[in-house]
């Protein structure tokens, strides 16, 4: 046998030997590790239910899940799709919640106010047959002040439609600019979206005050965040914004979440 050949095939043992050792998983997988993200519950969390989604994966079926939302849903600035928010918020579902299959829809459009995504609920949303959605909304609202009054009506009717869809709704608000003081109503379009959900008992992630949590407590700086424009998150601050809200759905859709019945 010829050296050449002898050399194959010590070669495609080797192949063979290296495939049967098993790969060990570290971390999340996506690079990120949850820690320096994660906050409390007290404030990533809320009180509210999520009946629809959570007997979806009881009764063993892909729960379907659609982000809905402008740019910091789309994803600006991140390196990959796999970066965006919804993109990780799926990866990290799956890891919280073992042997269950969820998967996460990303329609965010960049620059969309709420009556923009109102107007591509039937197609964007309610048409990929979701049991969950996640609306992030108000942030364009405010810095173009389309007027305080209309966005929560505008809200109000897009919790309506997708409830009458039987979809399970958590709102999500803004993000704590640093520039902020140049959109005057910026905060008042937030405590609306806040007032809209509070009326309609609707849950809201508050990602204004994970944000400020991290930023505040100095586990994270402003730059590991956000982009120089600070408009919109890099990789990191996506991970962080997906990693604190699928801790707190993987709480509301675990079979232990469901409520005590009423005797």
């Amino acid at each position: 046998m010829s050296v050449s050949i002898k050399m194959r095939l010590a070669l495609a043992g080797l192949a063979v030997s290296m495939a049967a050792i098993p790969v060990l998983a570290t971390g999340t997988g996506n690079g990120f590790e949850p820690a320096p993200c994660v906050v409390g519950e007290e404030i990533r969390g809320f009180a509210q239910d999520l009946p629809r989604a959570r007997a979806a994966l009881a009764a063993g079926q892909v729960l379907n899940v659609v982000a809905l939302g402008s740019s910091s849903t789309q994803g600006a600035r991140a390196s990959s799709d796999e970066r965006t928010y919804p993109a990780l918020l799926q990866e990290e579902l799956n890891r919280l919640l073992p042997g269950r299959d969820i998967k996460v829809v990303n329609a965010g459009v960049g620059s969309n106010s709420a009556h923009q995504m109102y107007l591509r609920l039937e197609h964007d949303v309610i048409g990929e047959e979701p049991k969950l959605v996640i609306w992030q909304t108000g942030m364009i609202d405010a810095i173009h002040d389309v007027g305080i009054d209309r966005f929560k009506r505008i809200v109000r009717k897009g919790i309506a439609r997708l409830r009458e869809a039987e979809i399970d709704v958590v709102l999500m608000d803004h993000q704590p600019l640093p520039n902020s003081a140049r959109y005057a109503l910026y905060r008042d379009y937030m405590a609306a979206l806040r007032e809209v959900a509070a009326e309609t008992g609707v849950p809201v992630f508050r990602r204004y005050d994970v944000l400020s949590e991290l930023l505040g407590s100095g586990r994270l700086r402003m730059d590991e965040i956000f982009t120089t424009d600070t408009l919109n998150p890099v990789d990191r601050g996506y991970y962080c914004i997906a990693a604190n809200l699928a801790q707190t759905l993987a709480a509301k859709l675990s079979p232990r979440a469901a409520p005590e019945p009423q005797r």
